[in-house]
Protein backbone atom coordinates (compact mmCIF):
# COMPACT_ATOMS: atom_id res chain seq x y z
CA UNK A 1 0.00 0.00 0.00
CA UNK A 2 2.73 2.39 0.98
CA UNK A 3 4.41 1.85 -2.43
CA UNK A 4 1.10 2.30 -4.16
CA UNK A 5 0.76 5.64 -2.32
CA UNK A 6 4.65 6.81 -3.10
CA UNK A 7 3.74 6.31 -6.80
CA UNK A 8 0.92 8.53 -6.96
CA UNK A 9 2.36 11.17 -4.80
CA UNK A 10 5.75 10.65 -7.53
CA UNK A 11 3.05 10.63 -10.59
CA UNK A 12 1.38 13.57 -9.19
CA UNK A 13 4.82 16.00 -8.83
CA UNK A 14 5.71 14.89 -12.40
CA UNK A 15 1.86 15.60 -13.86
CA UNK A 16 2.45 19.54 -11.74
CA UNK A 17 5.55 19.90 -13.30
CA UNK A 18 4.86 18.90 -17.05
CA UNK A 19 1.76 21.25 -16.64
CA UNK A 20 3.64 23.86 -15.17
CA UNK A 21 6.57 23.93 -17.49
CA UNK A 22 8.57 25.17 -14.99
CA UNK A 23 12.27 24.12 -13.39
CA UNK A 24 12.75 23.91 -9.62
CA UNK A 25 15.21 25.85 -8.17
CA UNK A 26 16.78 22.93 -6.75
CA UNK A 27 16.61 21.09 -9.79
CA UNK A 28 18.55 23.92 -11.20
CA UNK A 29 21.12 24.45 -8.42
CA UNK A 30 22.19 20.41 -8.64
CA UNK A 31 22.32 20.90 -12.38
CA UNK A 32 24.97 23.68 -11.58
CA UNK A 33 27.03 21.44 -8.86
CA UNK A 34 27.10 18.67 -10.55
CA UNK A 35 27.34 19.13 -14.63
CA UNK A 36 28.58 22.44 -14.66
CA UNK A 37 31.34 20.84 -12.51
CA UNK A 38 32.36 18.36 -14.89
CA UNK A 39 32.22 21.29 -18.04
CA UNK A 40 34.30 23.57 -16.24
CA UNK A 41 37.04 20.79 -15.49
CA UNK A 42 37.07 19.39 -19.28
CA UNK A 43 37.48 23.86 -19.63
CA UNK A 44 39.93 24.03 -17.35
CA UNK A 45 42.13 20.65 -18.73
CA UNK A 46 41.45 22.24 -22.09
CA UNK A 47 42.94 25.60 -21.02
CA UNK A 48 46.10 23.77 -18.94
CA UNK A 49 47.37 21.67 -22.17
CA UNK A 50 46.88 25.64 -23.97
CA UNK A 51 49.19 26.69 -21.45
CA UNK A 52 51.76 24.14 -21.62
CA UNK A 53 51.96 24.32 -25.44
CA UNK A 54 51.50 27.72 -25.45
CA UNK A 55 54.57 29.01 -23.26
CA UNK A 56 56.70 26.20 -24.36
CA UNK A 57 56.50 27.67 -27.90
CA UNK A 58 56.70 30.85 -26.83
CA UNK A 59 60.10 30.21 -24.63
CA UNK A 60 61.52 28.41 -28.01
CA UNK A 61 60.31 30.44 -30.26
CA UNK A 62 61.68 33.99 -28.57
CA UNK A 63 64.80 31.96 -27.94
CA UNK A 64 65.15 31.40 -31.87
CA UNK A 65 63.95 34.88 -32.85
CA UNK A 66 66.90 36.42 -30.37
CA UNK A 67 69.29 33.66 -31.88
CA UNK A 68 68.77 34.28 -35.54
CA UNK A 69 70.05 37.93 -34.61
CA UNK A 70 73.23 36.29 -32.86
CA UNK A 71 74.11 33.47 -34.66
CA UNK A 72 72.11 33.56 -38.15
CA UNK A 73 73.46 30.38 -39.19
CA UNK A 74 72.67 28.24 -36.33
CA UNK A 75 68.91 29.23 -35.68
CA UNK A 76 68.04 29.06 -39.38
CA UNK A 77 65.70 26.33 -41.03
CA UNK A 78 64.35 25.10 -44.65
CA UNK A 79 67.03 27.08 -45.67
CA UNK A 80 65.87 25.78 -49.16
CA UNK A 81 62.43 28.21 -48.84
CA UNK A 82 63.49 30.28 -45.69
CA UNK A 83 65.54 32.83 -45.64
CA UNK A 84 66.95 34.74 -42.64
CA UNK A 85 64.03 37.25 -42.64
CA UNK A 86 61.38 34.74 -43.26
CA UNK A 87 62.78 33.00 -40.57
CA UNK A 88 62.56 35.71 -38.03
CA UNK A 89 58.78 37.32 -39.30
CA UNK A 90 57.69 33.46 -38.75
CA UNK A 91 58.97 33.15 -35.06
CA UNK A 92 57.95 36.81 -34.20
CA UNK A 93 54.22 35.83 -35.50
CA UNK A 94 54.40 32.52 -33.22
CA UNK A 95 55.27 35.23 -30.41
CA UNK A 96 52.79 36.90 -31.20
CA UNK A 97 49.64 34.89 -31.70
CA UNK A 98 50.85 32.58 -28.34
CA UNK A 99 51.07 36.03 -25.98
CA UNK A 100 47.90 36.94 -27.50
CA UNK A 101 46.23 33.38 -27.10
CA UNK A 102 47.64 32.66 -23.66
CA UNK A 103 46.27 35.93 -22.66
CA UNK A 104 42.86 35.13 -23.46
CA UNK A 105 43.06 32.15 -21.98
CA UNK A 106 44.42 33.07 -18.68
CA UNK A 107 41.35 35.93 -18.60
CA UNK A 108 38.79 33.09 -19.12
CA UNK A 109 40.82 31.09 -16.72
CA UNK A 110 40.57 33.84 -14.07
CA UNK A 111 36.76 34.41 -14.60
CA UNK A 112 36.21 30.18 -14.15
CA UNK A 113 38.19 30.64 -10.91
CA UNK A 114 36.09 33.07 -9.35
CA UNK A 115 32.50 31.64 -10.61
CA UNK A 116 33.98 28.66 -8.54
CA UNK A 117 35.31 30.52 -5.59
CA UNK A 118 32.07 32.97 -4.96
CA UNK A 119 29.25 32.24 -3.50
CA UNK A 120 25.79 33.26 -5.66
CA UNK A 121 22.25 32.44 -5.21
CA UNK A 122 21.07 30.30 -8.09
CA UNK A 123 20.45 32.48 -10.81
CA UNK A 124 23.10 34.71 -10.40
CA UNK A 125 25.40 31.53 -10.79
CA UNK A 126 23.55 30.31 -13.89
CA UNK A 127 23.62 33.62 -15.59
CA UNK A 128 27.48 34.03 -14.52
CA UNK A 129 28.46 30.21 -16.08
CA UNK A 130 26.32 30.67 -19.28
CA UNK A 131 28.59 33.98 -19.79
CA UNK A 132 31.33 31.62 -18.98
CA UNK A 133 30.65 29.42 -21.53
CA UNK A 134 29.24 31.86 -23.80
CA UNK A 135 33.05 33.51 -23.65
CA UNK A 136 34.95 30.08 -23.55
CA UNK A 137 32.74 29.35 -27.12
CA UNK A 138 33.60 32.51 -28.88
CA UNK A 139 37.29 32.40 -27.16
CA UNK A 140 37.97 28.76 -29.21
CA UNK A 141 36.28 30.05 -32.01
CA UNK A 142 38.13 33.05 -32.48
CA UNK A 143 41.19 31.52 -31.75
CA UNK A 144 41.26 28.34 -33.79
CA UNK A 145 40.51 30.29 -36.63
CA UNK A 146 42.89 32.68 -36.03
CA UNK A 147 45.77 29.78 -35.62
CA UNK A 148 44.50 27.57 -38.64
CA UNK A 149 44.15 30.95 -40.97
CA UNK A 150 47.82 32.32 -40.59
CA UNK A 151 49.08 28.49 -40.99
CA UNK A 152 46.93 28.60 -43.94
CA UNK A 153 48.41 31.73 -45.06
CA UNK A 154 52.31 30.05 -44.35
CA UNK A 155 51.47 27.24 -46.19
CA UNK A 156 50.89 29.25 -49.38
CA UNK A 157 53.81 31.07 -48.76
CA UNK A 158 55.81 28.18 -48.32
CA UNK A 159 54.94 26.06 -51.23
CA UNK A 160 54.84 29.37 -53.51
CA UNK A 161 58.49 29.51 -52.52
CA UNK A 162 59.32 26.02 -53.69
CA UNK A 163 57.10 26.37 -57.07
CA UNK A 164 57.43 29.82 -57.70
CA UNK A 165 53.56 30.31 -58.94
CA UNK A 166 54.02 34.06 -58.54
CA UNK A 167 57.52 35.93 -58.09
CA UNK A 168 56.47 39.61 -57.62
CA UNK A 169 56.59 40.85 -54.12
CA UNK A 170 52.83 41.90 -54.45
CA UNK A 171 51.79 38.75 -56.07
CA UNK A 172 53.55 37.20 -52.86
CA UNK A 173 51.50 39.40 -50.66
CA UNK A 174 48.18 39.15 -52.20
CA UNK A 175 48.25 35.44 -52.41
CA UNK A 176 49.08 35.37 -48.75
CA UNK A 177 46.51 37.80 -47.94
CA UNK A 178 43.77 36.07 -49.70
CA UNK A 179 44.69 32.55 -48.50
CA UNK A 180 44.20 34.05 -44.88
CA UNK A 181 41.21 36.12 -45.50
CA UNK A 182 39.46 32.57 -46.76
CA UNK A 183 41.06 30.82 -44.12
CA UNK A 184 39.71 33.09 -41.25
CA UNK A 185 36.29 32.62 -42.69
CA UNK A 186 36.38 28.66 -43.86
CA UNK A 187 37.84 27.56 -40.55
CA UNK A 188 35.93 30.43 -38.39
CA UNK A 189 32.43 28.49 -39.43
CA UNK A 190 34.42 24.93 -38.91
CA UNK A 191 35.58 26.09 -35.29
CA UNK A 192 31.86 27.54 -34.49
CA UNK A 193 30.12 24.48 -35.51
CA UNK A 194 32.89 22.13 -34.21
CA UNK A 195 32.20 24.15 -30.82
CA UNK A 196 28.36 23.95 -31.37
CA UNK A 197 28.15 19.88 -31.39
CA UNK A 198 30.42 19.83 -28.24
CA UNK A 199 28.58 22.07 -25.75
CA UNK A 200 25.88 23.79 -28.13
CA UNK A 201 23.14 21.38 -26.59
CA UNK A 202 24.39 21.90 -22.95
CA UNK A 203 24.80 25.81 -23.20
CA UNK A 204 20.96 25.61 -24.51
CA UNK A 205 19.68 23.73 -21.99
CA UNK A 206 21.16 26.25 -19.24
CA UNK A 207 19.76 29.12 -21.09
CA UNK A 208 16.51 27.33 -21.23
CA UNK A 209 16.81 26.68 -17.03
CA UNK A 210 17.31 30.63 -16.40
CA UNK A 211 14.18 32.00 -18.25
CA UNK A 212 12.31 28.97 -16.06
CA UNK A 213 14.13 30.52 -13.44
CA UNK A 214 12.57 34.48 -14.33
CA UNK A 215 9.22 32.85 -14.96
CA UNK A 216 8.90 31.04 -11.39
CA UNK A 217 10.42 34.27 -9.65
CA UNK A 218 7.53 35.93 -11.80
CA UNK A 219 4.88 33.73 -11.06
CA UNK A 220 5.88 33.85 -7.40
CA UNK A 221 5.65 37.64 -7.15
CA UNK A 222 2.50 37.67 -8.96
CA UNK A 223 0.70 34.76 -6.97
Amino acid sequence: MELLELKSVWNAVVDETISTNNVDKFVVEKSIKSDSKSVLAKIKRVMYLKFSIGILSLILSSVMLVGTFIKPTKFSFYESIFDLIDNQVFLATIIVFMSAMLSWNFRAFREIKHFETRATNVKESLKKFINIMGKTIRLNVYSGAAFNSLALGWICYLVNNNKGFVQETYQIALLIILAIIVGAVLFYYLSRYEQKMKFGNYLNQLKTNLEDLKENEYQERNS
